[in-house]
């Protein structure tokens, strides 16, 4: 495990050499925000990828028809108005007057666009699955579109805040797939200028934006996938805000005069998700008595303790109590090394059986460090776990094409609508976007979809705990705690963080400079 005492060498190097010229003068403007990630990201179509970093920058450049504040409270976004015209139609009233940044309107004939694009297989967007039941889009008029889906849909407002960003039909008639995934163009209050791939995004303020204007006229999202390194220019100045702060650099960001911690509220759960795509037999995880016993294995309160600075709560199944329809009397499985040492001499590994564990290093908070203390706890049971550190990229690629050759994927997601059945709905869904449980189980499949239907409350409970009744039986992956939302910050600059992670920063501004 790295300590601090390593990572503030790392930065005293770092800033004794000096924070690159460049962009230490693009942060002394008084009206420029830097922003620094983990990973660049991997394309600028909005409907090629569902991954945190991109979405990040999509989230300033691309509007969806609703959209949520800091506290995700739905608000209007290109629509003004929705409506339930009956069980399977919705209707939005569009905004009239938005252009696109390239000067081409908006109007239904996009969003219809949009959406066809989206739910094209062709297109391979990891999210189509979460947007499913729309069976058609239909024109009514330039500000009046009808979405019908296949069943009931009464939630789909609140998905459509997430999923179903509008690009320009026309940009793509004219220049094609490749021109938007270099240069993307929407209707949001940044529109793009440079991308410098693995290195930065810069955008500007958008002065036709349909809303509030941004506070800050500049922004450069940079990518530094080194921690120390993120930290280092934060410490210096060429950094004003940095996200997923790992625990071990708290510290150095609250002694800073230069520096807050900022923490948001969390909505992310780490897990190790079993690879159990098209799986024989005769594989030790087919049998759910060893997907079990490895649950039995492993105890997250140290790992809590001693990797995460005691940030993070221990997880019973897939969501937490802030989470709608989360039923917390539902007890995790129990650390007890005894039992998953019986149940795999009963599933006949008595000696245990090889483990491989995908992980990452840097794109989550303490990712490598987690994965590695989650398999020595595993060896403990005789377990011979070890641990493969991937690309971020290369890593979701993979998991994408269902071609993981792992074991176990290390990973966070994210409940980005404040609803317990989400994560599942991505994870363990057999036809979720991040699904590594194919062909699936049958029941946990028709709970699922029964759930992202339910209107009533009391429905949505019900299904939401019997998902995690499933889950616990079926032991699909470990779950291990919440995630930390924990953000380094300029002193001068205010921003609140979101739940949902996104850095969207229209609302930033600088208190001085």
């Amino acid at each position: 495990m790295r300590t601090i005492a390593t990572l503030c060498v790392a930065v005293i190097l770092v800033i004794g050499a000096g924070a690159s010229t460049v962009y230490r003068a693009q942060a002394q403007g008084p009206d420029v925000l830097v922003v620094a990630q983990g990973v660049d990201m991997q394309t600028g179509d909005p409907h090629k990828t569902t991954l945190t970093h991109a979405t990040n920058v999509f989230a300033n450049i691309y509007d969806t028809l609703v959209w949520r504040d800091a506290s995700l409270t739905l608000k209007p976004g290109l629509a003004l108005s929705w409506q339930a015209v009956d069980a399977t139609t919705w209707e939005f009233k569009l905004r009239r007057g938005v252009r696109f940044h390239n000067g081409e309107p908006f109007n239904a004939q996009a969003v219809k666009f949009s959406f066809d694009r989206m739910l094209d297989p062709k297109t391979r967007w990891p999210g189509a699955g979460s947007i499913r039941l729309i069976k058609s889009t239909a024109v009514v008029d330039d500000v009046t579109v009808r979405f019908t889906t296949e069943r009931p849909w009464p939630l789909l407002p609140r998905f459509l805040a997430y999923y179903g960003r509008i690009v320009p039909p026309g940009y793509l008639a004219r220049s094609g797939e490749e021109a938007l995934a270099r240069r993307p163009v929407g209707t949001g209050p940044y529109r793009f200028v440079r991308w410098v791939k693995d290195d930065r995004v810069e955008l500007e303020a958008n002065p036709n934006f349909w809303g509030e204007k941004p506070k800050i006229s500049r922004v450069i999202v940079r990518a530094i996938p080194a921690e120390s390194s993120r930290l280092a220019e934060l410490l210096s100045g060429s950094v004003h805000l940095i996200n997923i702060v790992p625990p071990e650099l708290f510290r150095p960001i609250e002694q800073s005069p230069r520096t807050k911690r900022v923490d948001g509220r969390s909505l992310s759960v780490f897990f190790v998700i079993f690879n159990l795509v098209n799986i024989p037999r005769d594989r030790p995880l087919a049998d759910r008595r060893v997907r079990q016993a490895l649950n039995y294995a492993v105890d997250p309160r140290p790992i809590v303790t001693s990797i995460m600075h005691n940030v993070g709560t221990p997880v019973a199944t897939f969501c937490t109590e802030v989470m709608f329809g989360c039923d917390t009397s539902v007890s995790r499985i129990p650390y007890d090394p005894e039992r998953a040492r019986a149940l795999l001499r009963e599933a006949g590994y008595p000696d245990g059986f090889d483990f491989t564990i995908s992980t990452t290093s840097g794109a989550y908070p303490g990712d490598r460090d987690i994965a590695l203390a989650v398999a020595d706890q595993l060896t403990r049971v005789g377990v011979r776990a070890r641990v493969n550190v991937t690309e971020y990229g290369v890593q979701l690629r993979t998991v994408q094409d269902r071609k993981l050759a792992e074991d176990g994927w290390f990973t966070r997601f994210t409940d980005f609508f404040g609803l317990a059945y989400i994560i599942p709905n991505r994870a363990f869904y057999s036809r979720g976007e991040w699904s590594l449980w194919r062909p699936g189980h049958r029941g946990f499949d028709q709970v699922m979809e029964n759930a992202v239907v339910a209107a009533d409350e009391a429905r949505i409970r019900d299904l939401s705990r019997q998902l995690q009744m499933l889950y616990k039986e079926e032991a699909p992956g470990i779950t291990l705690f919440t995630a930390p939302n924990v953000y380094g910050m300029h002193r001068d600059l205010e921003w609140t963080p979101r739940p949902d992670l996104l850095l969207t920063v229209a609302d930033a501004s600088w208190r001085r400079r």
